[in-house]
């Protein structure tokens, strides 16, 4: 059953998809929050906080840089005050400090997230306490629950090579 009041957040490495490349990120966001009560300079102030420079708050999202779309779609999240956050590879595009400030929030953040990715620093914060997270892996075709941290099955990942490496050595 679904909760008719629950929001959910959604971030995609093809964020694209959820752009208007036509608009500038004030007025896309304007016009997706009508109900924030937000004016153009608060507006501004949100996607500051995401990292958008001034300058790019008035361009048109076609020009802007991965990084700075990614910021959109950032701010867009923020403004629909989800309740689960589901995130497919939300490192792509952002630099380190960007990735930084979305552990952060990440780990501030109230609701539940699934992420998908392949940034193990990212996992690594976010994912460092067994009893609020769970690691899943995904690999041949199967999913399944790993009881333990992300960190260790880095460990346990490494251990393996290693051993596959000393065979193929013999």
């Amino acid at each position: 059953r679904r909760a008719h009041k629950l929001r959910i957040g959604t971030y995609s490495q093809h964020f694209v998809d959820k752009l208007t490349y036509d608009e500038n990120p004030v007025s896309y966001l304007l016009d997706r929050f009508p109900e924030s009560g937000l004016r153009e300079a608060e507006m501004r102030g949100r996607l500051g906080r995401f990292g958008l420079p001034g300058h790019a708050h008035l361009q048109p999202i076609n020009k802007l840089s991965g990084g700075q779309k990614a910021r959109v779609v950032f701010t867009d999240i923020a403004l629909s005050n989800a309740h689960i956050l589901l995130l497919d590879e939300p490192t792509n595009n952002l630099d380190m400090e960007s990735i930084d400030a979305l552990a952060d929030a990440l780990e501030d953040f109230e609701g539940g997230v699934l992420i998908i990715s392949h940034d193990a620093r990212l996992i690594s914060r976010v994912c460092d306490d067994e009893e609020v997270s769970e690691v899943w892996i995904v690999e041949d075709g199967t999913v399944k629950k790993y009881h333990g941290t992300f960190d260790e099955y880095k460990d346990e990942l490494m251990d393996e090579i290693i051993k596959e490496q000393d065979e193929d050595d013999e």
